[in-house]
């Protein structure tokens, strides 16, 4: 029955609106981005997830987002590529980076989640900013509820279009269709560390867990192939 009436809506589309084209695409291949963390690129599968909307999750302070966040800087600056920054609560640490890394950061810094979304919306409309990070690890949870769905999807449509990896820092899971949603915790806490211990260190000290990866995965040579 179902089939029938699908078919009849086609049939009439057509015949009304002769130019109409149906049919659903499907989303474009891109390839994944490494994050520069070795368990979480593994995890992935290669990296966060190209052209789409991946969440970061870090739950409580000290979860080990802010570090993933670095380690990610450094690793797109290594390969001289440029990171955005949309940072929800103006929390970033800059004297955490060194000045190579800062130089290939775009920094928005923002005073709440609905100011962050709005600065976010612009910069994916950006085809010469490929990688994204919105950080709303901080933002305070009644702001994060009252986003709507919506942004979620407009964002991923935006993603996909423009080839854009974007990756949403959450203090819990948030963004509905996301393409890979990862728990991140420290192994022990940070204020725990000797002072001795490098960022590198601290970075193979967390802990990953993959809460949900859609299906249809980055396949080598897939590159302008739909899917």
């Amino acid at each position: 029955m179902a089939g029938s009436r699908i078919s009849g809506l086609e049939e009439l589309l057509r015949t009304r609106v002769p130019n109409v084209r149906l049919g659903v695409q499907g989303r474009r291949r891109v390839a994944p981005v490494p994050s520069g963390i070795a368990a979480l690129d593994e995890l992935l599968g290669g990296g966060w997830p190209g052209g789409d909307v991946s969440e970061l999750v870090g739950e409580g302070p000290g979860s080990g987002s802010a570090q993933v966040l670095h380690g990610f800087l450094r690793c797109l600056a290594r390969d001289g590529r440029f990171l955005a920054l949309v940072d929800g609560l103006d929390s970033l640490d800059i004297d955490a980076e060194e000045p190579d890394a800062l130089a290939r950061l775009l920094w928005v810094r923002c005073r709440s989640a609905a100011e962050a979304l709005k600065a976010a919306d612009l910069v994916l409309r950006d085809r010469n900013l490929p990688v994204v990070v919105i950080d709303l690890k901080l933002n305070p949870a009644a702001q994060l509820r009252r986003i709507s769905g919506s942004v979620w999807h407009r964002f991923s449509r935006l993603a996909e279009h423009h080839g854009t990896t974007v990756v949403v820092m959450t203090p819990f899971a948030l963004v509905g269709g996301a393409a890979a949603r990862v728990s991140v915790a420290m192994a022990r806490p940070l204020g725990s560390l000797d002072a001795t211990v490098g960022p590198e260190d601290i970075l193979r000290g967390l802990r990953f867990s993959l809460l949900r990866q859609e299906a249809n995965a980055w396949e080598p040579g897939a590159a302008g192939r739909v899917a």
